[in-house]
């Protein structure tokens, strides 16, 4: 009779994508190699490639893990006890590295939808990516939707249609200025000064914009500089900023 498998199929499972992220660490979302996984797993290549057959697998894997964390972060800021719109900008508050699961969580969501990845990944850890990046939109449409009260609007609104608004503008809004800070920040990355993965200050012009675009919908109470600084008060008391 052989002998017992020394790890489960899930311990496996577990152990190649922790290796992963220690590999990742210590080089980067393109450079790390399965064979340096494997042996940080202390597993053959045989093993590994039962659970993955590539490493754009792996990427889609963690991409998984990072779609996840952030619905966990929507579900959190949800919860609290804010109006919609104050909801809203709070997302825009939180620090960036409470949406990270992983230090290079950037870099991978980045590679991770990246074509040619997406192409060579196998279509099993393909969609499970595909399925956490939905459930992360549908997470912030669905409990923005279940918190809009009646009298919240003072004017008859197609609510559909604002989530949807608020949603794509909100989020083209905040990766667009990522990318903007980045560039902007280029000298100071290199010299590892930057300020991209700070909370950003009630006056940023992302928040000043953000603010006026939940503000052009007819609010009973909308946003105020008193509402904002709450918002800021409540994150850093939950440690969320």
């Amino acid at each position: 009779m052989a002998p017992a498998p020394k790890f489960s199929v899930e311990e496996q499972q577990v152990k190649i994508v922790n290796a992963a992220i220690e590999c990742i660490l210590t080089s980067s979302v393109t450079s790390f190699t399965m064979a340096n996984v494997a042996a940080k797993a202390e597993l053959s290549m045989g093993s590994v490639y039962k659970h993955f057959q590539c490493k754009e697998d792996i990427v889609m894997a963690l991409a998984h893990q990072s779609f996840s964390h952030i619905s966990s972060v929507f579900q959190r800021v949800f919860d609290l006890a804010l109006t919609t719109p104050e909801k809203v900008i709070a997302i825009c508050l939180l620090s960036p590295e409470k949406m990270q699961c992983f230090p290079f969580a950037n870099e991978l969501e980045s590679f991770a939808t990246n074509d040619a990845v997406i192409q060579k990944a196998s279509a099993q850890w393909t969609q499970k990516m595909i399925d956490a990046g939905a459930r992360c939109e549908q997470t912030f449409k669905a409990r923005l939707s279940e918190g809009i009260t009646a009298d919240e609007f003072k004017d008859a609104v197609n609510v559909e249609e604002f989530i949807e608004e608020i949603t794509v503008s909100g989020w083209a809004m905040n990766v667009g200025y990522e990318q903007v800070l980045r560039v902007q920040q280029s000298r100071q990355i290199v010299e590892g000064t930057a300020s991209i993965m700070a909370p950003l200050s009630p006056s940023d012009p992302l928040i000043r914009s953000m603010i006026r675009l939940i503000n052009s919908y007819p609010w009973r109470h909308p946003l105020t500089q008193d509402a904002v600084t709450r918002v800021v008060n409540l994150l850093t008391e939950l440690h969320f900023r």
